[in-house]
């Protein structure tokens, strides 16, 4: 039996990834701080893994032949410069420690496109040099390289959307002021990004552990899209591309990089073949799932 334990199972692309493991066959245990409503096919571990007991009993609890950590700090406006980074990482590399003395084969770190700081153009696993300006991306990049020099993967996160996403990100934001029939201040948007519909991300996630591909890979789409072509896209679908106010903010520090974006053929070698929702599809689902959420006008 494959046994896969997931930490951050719970969070945002957490709660995607699970179903995708299960439909590969996998076993599902997953790691949260609380306890979880029951899930068809998944056991619930309630443990922090800040601890060292709570990283020693979620091993013992589960026996994964394989481990997905996607645990960290994430909250909007606070992960990138939270001195609980250092925490994240120090429990990361002991949590991969662990696993491998407990006999945990396959191990799928995830981490983040900010591990790559300022770039001219994509980002290549191999070629691009990692600058990160942020706490949280130092940390990233510091527990990608404990991973790494102990033979597990480790997958580079760009920007993912979807159902479940905090509230405070771009398009939630968006779609609870433009819903409220309020105007929507932002940036001139010429900046470029990889936006990854949260579905496709666990797709991708499970396909990666379930190959043996090792070192870094970026998890992206391969489509790079400004930041006004994606708010003018949602703002089109509530008829609302009238209320966005391009230039009313200044975009600062990461948020102003003109380009964070993948060269995923590394990617493409392993998922070849995995069904793809995409932008369209996802933004469209995703406009949906939060209708039903928020509060907002007809």
């Amino acid at each position: 039996m494959r046994r896969v334990l997931v930490t951050g199972a719970s969070g945002f692309v957490g709660r995607a990834l699970l179903p995708a493991l299960a439909g590969r066959g996998f076993e599902v245990h997953g790691i949260a701080r609380a306890a979880q409503p029951t899930m068809a096919g998944v056991t619930w571990h309630a443990v922090d893994l800040l601890t060292e007991a709570g990283r020693a009993h979620a091993l013992s609890a589960s026996r994964p032949t394989h481990l997905v950590h996607l645990a960290w700090e994430a909250r909007p406006g606070r992960y990138r410069e939270d001195p609980v980074n250092r925490l994240w990482a120090e429990a990361s590399i002991d949590l991969l420690s662990r696993a491998r003395a407990c006999g945990t084969k396959r191990i799928l770190g995830i981490g983040s496109c900010l591990e790559y700081g300022p770039q001219s153009g994509l980002c290549e696993e191999r070629t691009s040099q990692c600058r990160p300006t942020t706490l949280y991306g130092q940390a990233k990049l510091a527990t990608a390289e404990a991973y790494i020099a102990a033979g597990a993967a480790w997958g580079r996160v760009f920007v993912p959307f979807g159902p479940h996403e905090p509230e405070a990100r771009l398009i939630p934001s968006l779609i609870r002021s433009l819903r409220a029939g309020a105007n929507f201040d932002c940036s001139h948007g010429g900046q470029l990004r990889d936006f990854v519909y949260v579905d496709d991300l666990a797709q991708m996630i499970a396909a990666v552990l379930d190959s043996e591909i090792s070192g870094v890979v970026n998890l992206a789409s391969g489509e790079v899209r400004s930041l006004r072509s994606v708010i003018e896209h949602v703002a089109g679908l509530l008829d609302a591309r009238h209320l966005v106010r391009f230039g009313a903010v200044d975009a600062t520090g990461v948020d102003a990089e003109p380009i964070i974006a993948a060269d995923v053929r590394h990617l493409r070698g392993v998922t070849a073949g995995v069904p793809i929702i995409g932008f369209e599809e996802g933004a469209a689902r995703d406009l949906a799932w939060w209708i039903d959420r928020l509060p907002g006008r007809g």
